[in-house]
């Protein structure tokens, strides 16, 4: 499983436009596209599961998930 870096997020971000969420008030506190993408680059880890709900994705499956620091010793205890 593939644990996503911050360059990841940025280049999943950037095929994104999210004026249309900003317009309808779907996304708060930006008032362009570029603005959040610029601020983007600001965030840590953190912000960007907050945001986007994922943090891995899984090759097999090419699903993508939150797993929590917890959840992956849980995983590597075996």
């Amino acid at each position: 499983m593939k644990k996503y870096t911050k360059k990841d997020f940025l280049e999943y971000a950037s095929a994104f436009d999210y004026q249309n969420d900003i317009d309808e008030g779907n996304i708060t506190g930006y008032k362009t596209d570029k603005e959040i993408k610029d601020d983007m680059k600001k965030w840590n880890l953190k912000d960007f599961h907050t945001h986007f709900g994922f943090s891995h994705f899984d090759e097999y499956s090419g699903d993508e998930k939150l797993i929590t620091n917890k959840q992956a010793s849980k995983q590597w205890a075996g």
